[in-house]
């Protein structure tokens, strides 16, 4: 599993949108409303994000881009805005088409600056197996010092199946099921 690089900005705030695309399909009917129905609502969303880097910044953004990454082609894990922008979550991404756009923003005899644009697709599964610590945390803080990092659903979508069968089999989320001997029936507690 790769990682967006811990040492380099988040994206701006400014410009960042995100798309619903629920994946739909549409009928055209000879006489009257289009007919359309859901096919499922697994499809990624679009998000279109822009950082800011220094040259220096810009090359380990480019190394990290065509080494790790595959030129955009794999998935990776990018701290992002959740849907109501009042927190941070590790979200599964990839950068669509892997296409961005790099635009000189700035030069002077120090430094440069680098705007980057471009749209990635979000998974509907949010990190939740707290490995982003290890590559998101400096060594020996918690991230009380660094805010909750909260996530969007409680359980990843391919492990739901589980979780709903331990949940059945321990009778959690049922109630505390007990019997009694005398009437040999179950109570709920």
């Amino acid at each position: 599993m790769y990682f967006f690089p811990s040492l380099l900005p988040k994206p701006l705030q400014s410009g960042y949108s995100r798309k619903y695309q629920p994946n739909m399909l549409r009928t055209q009917m000879s006489d009257g409303y289009v007919r359309q129905r859901l096919v499922n609502q697994g499809a990624p969303d679009s998000l279109s994000v822009t950082w800011m880097f220094t040259a220096a910044e810009f090359q380990e953004f480019l190394n990290w881009f065509k080494g790790n990454i595959h030129c955009g082609a794999d998935w990776f894990v990018c701290p992002l805005l959740d849907n109501t922008a009042n927190s941070v979550t590790y979200q599964y991404v990839r950068i669509q088409k892997g296409a961005f756009t790099q635009a000189l923003v700035f030069r002077n005899d120090e430094t440069a600056m680098h705007k980057v644009s471009c749209t990635l697709d979000v998974s509907n599964t949010v990190v939740d197996d707290g490995s982003w610590e290890d590559h998101y945390l400096p060594a020996g803080s918690t991230d009380d010092e660094f805010g909750l990092a909260d996530t969007v659903e409680g359980a990843r979508i391919a492990d739901i199946d589980s979780v709903i069968e331990e949940d059945i089999d321990t009778g959690a989320g049922i109630g505390n099921v007990t019997t009694t001997e005398s009437a040999s029936t179950w109570d709920e507690v």
